[in-house]
């Protein structure tokens, strides 16, 4: 144990001395298991490590393949239900598919828009183009705004979803941004297209919001307005705000004169029931660093770099997920934000709970101008 220092103050908790239940916890990102199509259905997959995954996939086809026929038969076969009934079945089946599956399904896009899941590409385009617009997201959209763009950008200047130039304890900066994610976005993503040259990627996004759009227009116009506003309209709403929050707690604290390396531009999440349910994606530093490691060595590749960790200063949260840490920030609860500071190296060089929150305080703060001008010329001088 450290020994505490003189002024009284507290000192943060030491990586050596917890036990870090992600390393063998049981996996949580599925309800259910069905056995026959599991079994049927595994030798599909091309890392039997993946079978989280499947199960996941099973559990979604069977509840929305019930509810949302449910919610648009109701409003069809009867019309005499008051708007008020209707209205509270859609929120009923919203609220139901939000709780079991929006975050492990939007985890599971996640990782399988970098490592492909199934042999087969067709399979492998299910979750962006059919499943994906039942949880809010255009269809083929996620792959061109994360992996590409979000990826390769990495935070920085022509990332549409960066959260550098922000004052991120901010509330006005928070709807600035979320107006960027949610709404401007569909005219910044092309545009990013454009500028990086992408053109492939943007006829793929013109295509992606048309087979979108047009049948969700077509469902509200012809077949029933309310089901279709319950069933797609307000799960987009709804997922784009999320999403948006999501983006900006992962990237709410950057160093503010290191921007650029990955230790400096988010965090890792660790000892935390989140990461079971969303394919350990808590450790986003190690996401960034290596994107294609596969989900179930991320707490391993933890460790195996935590001294690189301690040289480039990477901040790590225990039992916080990035909701919990984008609420303590907005909150003013730094200092119990602090209390779950994780100190990477040896015991007697941990700081201080006070020292840490003087450190988050400074990372909220926007990138300095020059610092990005700086960045910008020497990425040009290359």
């Amino acid at each position: 144990m450290s020994p505490p220092p003189k002024d009284g103050s507290s000192r943060v908790q030491v990586l050596s001395e917890i036990d870090n239940a992600d390393l063998k916890a049981a996996r949580n990102e599925y309800h259910f298991r069905t056995p026959f199509l599991v079994t049927a259905l595994s030798p599909l997959l091309k890392d039997k490590r993946d079978e989280p995954m499947l199960c996941l996939m099973l559990n979604i086809v069977q509840v929305i393949g019930t509810g949302a026929p449910l919610v648009y038969s109701l409003n069809i076969f009867y019309p005499d239900l008051s708007l008020a009934v209707r209205n509270l079945v859609g929120l009923a089946y919203m609220l139901t598919v939000v709780l079991l599956f929006q975050e492990r399904f939007t985890l599971m896009l996640h990782f399988s828009s970098h490592r492909v899941i199934f042999h087969n590409d067709i399979l492998n385009g299910m979750l962006n183009w059919v499943f994906a617009p039942f949880f809010g997201v255009p269809c083929g959209v996620y792959k061109l705004h994360h992996v590409i763009m979000h990826h390769i950008e990495n935070n920085h200047e022509l990332d549409m979803s960066s959260t550098e130039t922000f004052q991120r304890d901010s509330l006005i900066d928070l709807f600035k941004y979320w107006v960027h994610f949610a709404l401007l976005i569909w005219v910044e993503l092309p545009y990013y297209c454009f500028k990086t040259q992408r053109y492939e990627w943007a006829a793929n996004l013109a295509i992606g919001l048309c087979l979108w759009a047009a049948p969700v227009a077509l469902l509200a116009r012809y077949v029933n307005f309310t089901a279709t506003m319950w069933v797609f309209v307000v799960p987009h709403i709804f997922s784009m705000s999320v999403m948006a929050f999501g983006n900006w707690s992962q990237h709410i604290f950057v160093n503010p004169q290191k921007h650029e390396s990955n230790y400096g531009l988010t965090y890792n999440c660790m000892d935390t029931p989140g990461n079971q349910t969303t394919f350990n994606d808590g450790y986003h530093i190690v996401h960034h660093l290596n994107a294609r490691l596969h989900w179930s060595e991320v707490p391993d590749y933890f460790y195996q770099t935590k001294e690189k960790h301690l040289e480039g200063g990477a901040l790590t949260f225990r039992g916080l997920h990035f909701f919990d840490v984008g609420i303590l920030v907005f909150t003013g609860r730094l200092r119990k934000l602090a209390q779950h500071y994780v100190h990477l190296g040896d015991a007697k060089d941990a700081p201080t709970v006070e020292a840490v929150e003087e450190k988050l305080r400074e990372w909220l703060k926007p990138v300095p101008p020059e610092v990005l001008k700086a960045a910008q010329e020497a990425k040009k001088a290359k």
